[in-house]
């Protein structure tokens, strides 16, 4: 593993310790074309975006953290990197931010490139974190493990794809990523098993299984997910998908980008509702009997 001060960003390989801001800087946009793309990279989450419908990924703008991202930013700071907590967080001096006082110190904290917390913000984080680590298979995952390493390797075209692996446990065969989700997720291994294909979470795997192995050379085929969920009572599942789920990922992932260079290089961004569409209703509105 290399270090990001000795070598820089971005180059192939695997990189510990890397800022998200600097892990972030060569990212492809809506505003790359084919020439301005060849130093950048993409990711899963754009190439899941992206295979959605490519135009609208075209036609969108850059997406600001929802409430809910923010909220699992600080767990996972908490969790991985909890030496960086103090430099990337402070907690509010004010429970709301109504007087030009608390406005004027809220912005102080923004331009200084730290994100303000409220107190049961960080109550909550540090609950899930309690969760994560009462739970023994949780546990027997992060002991040991490296933490926050990113992946990023050369593909058939000429922009890379990367990754940021959350957690690397020591057993050399598996990844493991956190993930914060809703209480109804966790209320069936059905609900969980819907959750994870809806968010593509697949794809995840996939692309992090096959981008870590080329940009390192050592293989890892298992994949872990440690799901908290968002609201107390927090409850944690750690759950492994078959390998037949990530070679299926990955080859999502891999014709997701071969098709995103497709658009890049011909600037034609097709929209699932080109010409007339023909859609059914759904397969269980035919199971209930045409019952009003």
């Amino acid at each position: 593993i290399t270090d990001h001060d000795t070598i820089g960003w971005p180059k192939t390989g695997l990189h510990e310790g890397i800022p998200f801001s600097l892990y972030r800087s060569d990212d492809i946009s809506q505003k790359d074309t084919w020439a301005t793309a060849s130093a950048k990279a993409v990711s899963k989450s754009l190439i899941c975006s992206f295979i959605e419908d490519p135009a609208a990924w075209k036609a969108s703008g850059k997406k600001e953290p929802t409430a809910a991202m923010q909220a699992g930013s600080v767990l996972d700071c908490l969790l991985t990197e909890p030496d960086k907590f103090e430099t990337r967080y402070v907690m509010s001096q004010y429970d709301e931010f109504r007087t030009n006082e608390s406005k004027a110190w809220r912005q102080e904290m923004i331009d200084a490139g730290v994100t303000v917390l409220k107190q049961d913000q960080f109550d909550a984080a540090q609950a899930q974190l309690m969760a994560i680590k009462a739970k023994p298979e949780a546990a027997a995952l992060l002991d040991g493990a490296r933490f926050q390493v990113a992946f990023r390797h050369k593909t058939a075209h000429p922009f890379a794809s990367k990754g940021l692996i959350d957690i690397l446990p020591n057993d050399g065969e598996t990844i493991v990523d956190l993930k914060t989700c809703a209480s109804s997720a966790l209320e069936s291994k059905r609900s969980l098993r819907k959750y994870i294909f809806d968010w593509m979470y697949h794809v995840q795997a996939g692309c992090y299984c096959e981008g870590y192995s080329i940009a390192s050379g050592d293989e890892r085929t298992r994949f872990k997910f440690i799901f908290v969920t968002s609201t107390a009572p927090y409850r944690v599942a750690v759950v492994e998908l078959p390998i037949a789920a990530i070679m299926f990922g990955a080859d999502i992932y891999r014709n997701g980008v071969n098709r995103f260079a497709k658009c890049l290089e011909e600037n034609v961004w097709p929209s699932i509702w080109d010409g007339e569409v023909e859609l059914d209703l759904p397969e269980y509105a035919y199971n209930e009997g045409g019952e009003v």
